[in-house]
C-alpha cells in the first residue's frame, strides 16, 4: 500500500513539473502582439516579440536576453537582477511585499474566450488592474503550480506591488491595466503541454556575448534617488514576466 501511495505521489509531482507553453495576446497602447512563455523544469523562456527572447533559471535567477536581429546575448546574474530590483524599489518608492496590492472580488462573472471567470480588481503603483480569473481552467491547479515554481519571489514584479502568481486563486485568462503609457490588455490564448526541446533554452552558438552595463556605473545605489539628480519614478508597464 505504501508503494502505491509513493508512486501516486511521484506521478502527481511529475505532472506538476511537465513542460508548459503559454501563448497570450498583448494589446498595449494600440499595438497588438503575441507573447509566448515556455516552462521546462527550472527554466523559463519568454518571447515578448519576434526579435527578443529572455531565458531565466528560476533557481538562480540568472537571465540571458537574446537579441535575434543582432545575434547577441546579454547575460545578467541572479545577484545583479536582485540589485536591479532593489534599484527599482528605491526609484518607485515601492511598498513592501507584505503591502502588495490586494485583489478585491467584484462579485461578478464574465466569459473570456468561452471560459467563465471571476472578476477581481487591484490598485497598484502602476495603475488600476482588473483580473479575469478562471477557477476551473483545464489543468488549472497544475498550471498555476508550474508558474509559481518558475517565478523567483525576489524578482516577481519588483517595484510595482502588482499581485503575482502566489496571490491568484486561479488561472488569469485576461488582465487589464490602466498605466501612464495607456491601456494594456493581456489575454491567454492557449496553454499546451507539448514536450519542449532542451535546446529552446540554450544560447545559439553564433550569438556573441554583450556586456551588461553596470548599474549606476558601478556606484552604490543612491539612498535618496529623488535628490540624486536622477529622474524620478519612471512610468512603467510590467516587465515581461510569467504573469499573463
Amino acid at each position: 500500500m505504501s508503494k502505491i501511495a509513493f508512486f501516486f505521489l511521484l506521478a502527481v509531482t511529475t505532472s506538476l513539473r511537465a513542460d508548459l507553453t503559454l501563448i497570450q495576446k498583448v494589446d498595449a497602447a494600440g499595438t497588438t502582439g503575441e507573447m509566448t512563455i515556455k516552462f521546462k523544469g527550472d527554466k523559463v523562456r519568454i518571447d515578448p516579440a519576434p526579435e527578443l527572447s529572455m531565458i531565466t533559471d528560476s533557481k538562480t535567477g540568472d537571465t540571458v536576453t537574446l537579441m535575434h536581429g543582432e545575434k547577441k546575448a546579454m547575460r545578467i546574474s541572479g545577484d545583479k537582477m536582485k540589485a536591479a530590483a532593489e534599484m527599482v524599489k528605491k526609484f518607485t518608492a515601492a511598498t513592501p511585499a507584505d503591502r502588495k496590492a490586494k485583489l478585491t472580488p467584484l462579485g461578478r462573472k464574465e466569459t473570456v474566450n468561452g471560459m467563465s471567470t471571476d472578476v477581481f480588481t487591484a490598485d497598484t503603483s502602476v495603475g488600476k488592474a482588473t483580473y479575469y480569473i478562471a477557477m476551473n481552467y483545464p489543468d488549472g491547479p497544475a498550471i498555476i503550480q508550474e508558474m509559481k515554481a518558475a517565478q523567483p519571489s525576489a524578482l516577481a514584479n519588483s517595484g510595482t506591488n502588482i499581485p503575482d502568481f502566489r496571490d491568484l486563486p486561479g488561472v488569469p485568462v485576461k488582465i487589464e491595466m490602466d498605466t501612464a503609457r495607456g491601456h494594456v490588455v493581456m489575454t491567454l490564448i492557449s496553454a499546451k503541454r507539448d514536450p519542449i526541446p532542451n535546446s529552446v533554452f540554450d544560447v545559439p552558438a553564433n550569438y556573441a556575448d554583450m556586456k551588461m552595463p553596470d548599474l549606476f556605473g558601478g556606484k552604490k545605489i543612491p539612498e535618496n534617488p529623488a535628490g540624486s539628480g536622477v529622474p524620478g519614478s519612471p512610468s512603467t508597464v510590467p516587465v515581461p514576466s510569467v504573469t499573463p
